[in-house]
């Protein structure tokens, strides 16, 4: 979390990393590790002469992870995987029918809940694996409306899709002890191409508009249902790199890659293109142990991130510049933290005509770490 999203090298006791799921090693032989996080953005969308201001919040993670053996850990937790948000309104005077309106409306998304394990199958190294189980429904609505003639019908068009498939994905660790408490580690994880089983039912249907904006329908025009078809997943690597000294300080580097030049929606290749992320990230926490003054104790982080996403419009590339900065707040007589991070960022540009987005997004949860497995020595 603040750190510029670098996660494919970094393993901690105190938190969760399913980026990663060779990072779960890390957990202590006698821990319980409990990780939870609400998202809030906020953006606004710029073009030429427009603005528009949006919001949006969620559940951003809730994870799980203990261990089970010496060699062995685990982890389980649900977090969202895809978001589809959007509302487009275009109208356009028409000769001897009025002003009509197309709105194009998206809503629903994707969730992953997961259950990982990793092991450690020689000294310094760990591998992992996650199986997911990616679910959710996707709804995209059109609509033609005439609000100021009543001699013509409204017209909805709804789609919606409904995708449920496991999934997989596999993470290496090494770390190499140094001198004077510093270490070096190195991540490597692989998420191959995946192919989600997608049911489709489509409606489309005329409809009158009252005063209280209720749709009352006059005719179902086509209405389709049980259509299978499938949604390709792009396979992802990442790498990472990190150096620190234990307890006190780490900097850590990502280079991320995903094929989104293979993703296939129902059938249907949208003709996306492949996505670069570069992220760089640390804390600083200025003393290594858990006494003296409260702010010594706080782990202060920063990290930056440069993204080529996926898009390219009117042969424009939209890219993706964030910086972030956070802290981790010591709970009281406890090894848990409070964990608050602010990511501010530019999307997109206005160049050519296009969409410009300056947001900002807020991320604050808990990390709690509680020791549930020693034996009592005494009855």
């Amino acid at each position: 979390m603040a750190m510029g999203g670098a996660a494919t090298a970094i393993s901690s006791s105190y938190f969760i990393n399913p980026a990663n799921p060779a990072s779960y090693m890390a957990y202590d032989s006698n821990s319980f590790v409990f990780d939870a996080a609400f998202n809030l953005r906020t953006g606004t969308l710029k073009t030429i002469d427009q603005s528009q201001k949006t919001r949006f919040g969620t559940l951003s993670n809730l994870y799980f992870g203990f261990p089970v053996t010496k060699w062995w850990r685990t982890s389980l937790g649900i977090m969202p995987f895809s978001n589809v948000g959007y509302q487009m309104e275009l109208s356009q005077v028409i000769e001897n029918i009025g002003k009509p309106f197309n709105t194009y409306k998206g809503s629903g998304g994707l969730n992953k809940a997961f259950w990982g394990h990793a092991f450690s199958p020689v000294k310094n190294l760990s591998v992992g694996i996650n199986m997911s189980y990616i679910f959710g429904n996707i709804v995209k609505e059109r609509t033609i409306s005439f609000p100021d003639s009543a001699a013509f019908l409204n017209t909805m068009v709804k789609s919606t899709a409904r995708l449920d498939k496991l999934n997989f994905d596999a993470g290496l660790l090494y770390r190499k002890n140094l001198k004077e408490g510093r270490f070096f580690q190195i991540g490597l994880t692989v998420n191959p191409k995946q192919v989600v089983d997608g049911k489709a039912e489509s409606i489309v249907y005329t409809y009158k508009s009252s005063s209280t904006g209720v749709e009352d329908v006059k005719d179902t025009i086509s209405f389709q249902q049980g259509d299978k078809d499938k949604v390709i997943l792009p396979t992802a690597i990442g790498a990472g790199v990190m150096f620190g000294s234990t307890n006190r300080w780490f900097a850590t580097a990502d280079v991320n890659w995903q094929k989104w030049s293979e993703f296939s929606y129902l059938g249907t290749n949208p003709g996306l293109r492949d996505n670069l992320r570069i992220s760089l990230g640390g804390q600083f926490r200025p003393s290594p142990v858990d006494i003296g003054k409260y702010y010594e104790r706080i782990n202060y982080r920063a990290g930056f991130r440069f993204e080529q996403s996926y898009l390219e419009l009117k042969n424009t590339r939209i890219n993706d510049f964030g910086v972030s900065f956070g802290v981790g707040l010591p709970m009281k007589k406890s090894r848990s933290t409070m964990n608050i991070a602010v990511e501010v960022g530019t999307l997109g540009t206005t160049n050519n005509d296009l969409i410009k987005e300056n947001y900002m997004r807020l991320t604050i949860g808990t990390s709690i770490q509680e020791r549930w497995f020693l034996k009592r020595r005494f009855n």
